[in-house]
């Protein structure tokens, strides 16, 4: 996939989202686990000093990421649709430089649109040393609080995405079930398309699920705080519940296109033979006894 990189729009996207999955992953990952073990174990006296810190800097960064991981999904789906429902426009909408504008555009309005995410909060030192959470001015406003914050995220986050994917899934499901009646008649690389679509379908079908606790749990963080993650109250074990989701989320994606897309298996077989194979090195070696 990666050799096609320059050729094929659809792997471009592939790569992204698999790059995008990852640091979802790396990013909860650091926010979530490794306080966990910590909590669990006791220890950790390191990280314990620098919580805050990747308290304020780290959460920015994590919902920068899954902004940026939801608009991979409604582009990736976005290009099939245009593929299967719009052939006609695919040449012009669907090319290499398209996509990689699309998917840059997408990164950097991502990018902005979360930079307010870093003003909520500074570090401020005590007599001791110690790191303590301080929210700013821009925090503290409710104008923020409730048009950022609420409102305008929710819009960006879940809302149009969402919006979004479901009319592209039902119209390629559609799709689907009328190229299903012919799939005896189909080419290879005709069903191969056909597998792709279905395996981009049961992603994003997965998405919308995972997807469905996020909002809720922002909005106990808004309305509550961090009381809200006082372990043994309904609320902390939604949110986690929540965060699971969204990991097993950007987890599973590479797993589904192997179950149910041959074309990705064969190609990804083709990859890691390749890569397998041990270069002649255009040498002989006499052995003389």
């Amino acid at each position: 996939m990666w050799r096609d990189r320059k050729t094929s729009a659809m792997s471009l996207l592939m790569i992204n989202l698999a790059v995008v999955d990852t640091l979802i992953l790396f990013i909860w990952t650091s926010q979530t686990a490794i306080p966990a073990f910590c909590n669990y174990f006791k220890g950790c006296q390191l990280y314990n000093r620098i919580k805050p810190a990747f308290s304020v800097y780290g959460w920015p960064f994590a919902t920068t990421f899954q902004l940026m991981g939801t608009w991979s999904i409604v582009s990736i789906t976005f290009s099939r649709f245009v593929s299967v429902c719009w052939p006609s426009r695919a040449t012009h909408l669907n090319n290499r430089r398209q996509v990689l504008i699309r998917t840059l555009v997408l990164h950097i309005a991502c990018i902005v649109f979360s930079s307010l995410r870093f003003a909520e909060a500074h570090i401020v030192y005590d007599d001791k040393g110690n790191m303590l959470i301080r929210k700013t001015a821009l925090a503290a406003s409710e104008i923020f609080r409730y048009v950022y914050t609420l409102a305008l995220y929710y819009f960006i986050t879940y809302l149009l995405p969402l919006s979004l994917l479901i009319y592209f899934t039902v119209r390629l499901s559609t799709n689907l079930k009328e190229m299903n009646k012919k799939r005896q008649e189909m080419t290879k690389k005709a069903k191969e398309r056909s597998d792709l679509t279905l395996s981009l379908v049961i992603v994003v079908v997965i998405f919308i699920f995972s997807q469905l606790f996020n909002p809720i749990r922002r909005v106990f963080f808004v309305m509550y705080g961090p009381i809200t993650l006082r372990c043994g109250t309904p609320r902390f074990y939604f949110i986690s519940w929540a965060v699971i989701f969204v990991n097993l989320n950007s987890a599973c994606n590479f797993f589904i296109f192997c179950l149910c897309s041959p074309g990705f298996r064969r190609q990804l077989k083709q990859m890691v033979a390749k890569r397998g194979q041990i270069e002649p090195l255009g040498l002989s070696m006499t052995v003389n006894n």
